[in-house]
């Protein structure tokens, strides 16, 4: 029979009370201490022996978790009674390996690792594992880091981001169709909050008409026309109301969560289709919206020098200095100078100004 504490009432109805206040007043990730145990006034006096009969009592009952700290001090961790009832059913060796993969959460754990911390033989603890699995207690996963390590956890919980490699990976594998489509789409939505639409200029065209007179027929210049917003602008588009444009629009099976559409635009970022301003608080275009549209509707056989449209467009590879094999040797003054250059003065009469 068990014994009992000061106020009459047993070791066992107060580690119960003891186990019902820690799992209402502290998180389920909480370290119990002992100081944790005796601010809930449930053990008589704060009695140190009677809170350690309670406390050891729940460890039997496998309702807590003994720990030790960093400073060598005891600590506590519960465990959620359905949890407990499953070590109830398992042997030693089963509850050991349990519990090992219990401590990694959802990050699961390798089956080296596993003997590592277990100490037990390769073939018990493959008999371990099948069992567990067989209970439907652990799961196997897949780890994008390391494909060909065999890891374990819990069966109920869903593995992390670092485990499966987020929202971009099906089963294991890179989604490349996955990650062009929802790139496309937050570079065409942060186009469209990066450059201000002005009306289209129409131009006037000549005709010759059958009298031999000439007359003037205003014609539409046939694309928009979008200027960059001035500096102080306000509108750009932030990483949430990315996300929320995102998870909106359809395009994805799955909601995606702000981080994952912070890879995105940094590798649009470094892709230099976006630039980044206000240390990544909000982001903006390199193109106006038409232009976007147009790159993103050309297929890449189309057009072979369609691959490197950025050189194209790029003043520095237009212009001699940026291909000049002796610009490194170029001042004023020099034998190489600017004013002796025949080629950039032939490239300042002869070519026509670039837009930007």
């Amino acid at each position: 029979m068990a014994s009992a504490g000061p106020s009459g009432g047993s070791v066992t109805e107060l580690a119960s009370s003891l186990y019902d206040a820690c799992v209402s007043k502290f998180p389920a990730d909480h370290n119990l201490s002992q100081q944790d145990l005796l601010g809930l006034d449930i053990i008589p006096k704060n009695d140190l022996t009677l809170l350690l009969q309670c406390t050891q009592s729940l460890v039997n009952q496998n309702l807590l978790r003994l720990l030790q700290t960093r400073n060598d001090k005891l600590a506590w961790k519960i465990i959620p009674r359905e949890d407990a009832e499953k070590l109830q059913n398992l042997n030693p060796d089963e509850s050991l390996v349990y519990n090992v993969i219990h401590s990694m959460g959802r990050s699961g754990i390798w089956v080296r690792a596993i003997v590592n911390r277990t100490n037990l033989h390769k073939s018990i603890l493959d008999r371990c594992l099948k069992s567990l699995e067989g209970k439907n207690y652990i799961k196997s996963v897949h780890n994008v880091k390391f494909p060909s390590r065999k890891m374990y956890m819990l069966a109920g919980l869903a593995p992390s981001e670092d485990v499966t490699g987020g929202a971009w990976f099906t089963d294991g594998v890179l989604d490349e169709n996955f990650i062009n489509v929802v790139s496309g789409f937050i570079e065409f939505s942060v186009a469209r909050k990066s450059w201000h639409e002005i009306p289209d200029k129409s131009r006037n065209k000549r005709l010759k008409t059958a009298d031999g007179s000439v007359a003037v027929k205003k014609e539409s210049g046939g694309t928009k026309g979008y200027i960059p917003y001035p500096a102080g602008y306000q509108g750009y588009p932030t990483v949430s109301t990315l996300t929320n444009a995102v998870n909106q629009s359809g395009i994805t099976p799955v909601r995606l969560g702000e981080e994952s559409v912070t890879q995105l635009l940094e590798m649009l970022c470094y892709d230099n289709k976006l630039v980044s301003l206000n240390n990544g608080e909000v982001y903006k275009s390199v193109m106006n919206p038409e232009q976007v549209k147009a790159r993103q509707a050309r297929k890449p056989d189309e057009d072979p020098t369609a691959a490197d449209d950025r050189l194209v467009r790029n003043g520095m590879t237009e212009v001699p200095c940026g291909h000049c094999p002796v610009f490194n040797l170029c001042v004023p003054g020099g034998a190489v100078s600017p004013e002796n250059c025949e080629y950039f003065e032939t490239w300042i009469h002869e070519k026509s100004p670039l837009s930007f």
